[in-house]
């Protein structure tokens, strides 16, 4: 029989955690899976789990080139 793993122990995040993480609601973290922008795995029917650094490279603000900058007029 195989030993559990203590939740938490692969270092990846659960929706709930990432949202946490990011002050978000759980539902952006969903949308944002669902949309491609945020890669997750799913292991079971219900258990989606998000790596940590794949969670801040999607949180990274966009540093503008010719296009990035917000218009001031």
């Amino acid at each position: 029989m195989a030993t559990p793993v203590p939740f938490g122990a692969s270092g990846l995040l659960t929706i709930k955690q990432s949202a946490a993480i990011k002050n978000v609601h759980p539902n952006t973290i969903r949308n944002m899976i669902m949309r491609g922008d945020l890669p997750a795995v799913r292991s079971g029917a219900r258990i989606v789990r998000i790596d940590p650094a794949a969670l801040d490279a999607a949180f990274t603000p966009y540093i503008g080139g010719e296009y990035g900058a917000w218009a001031t007029n």
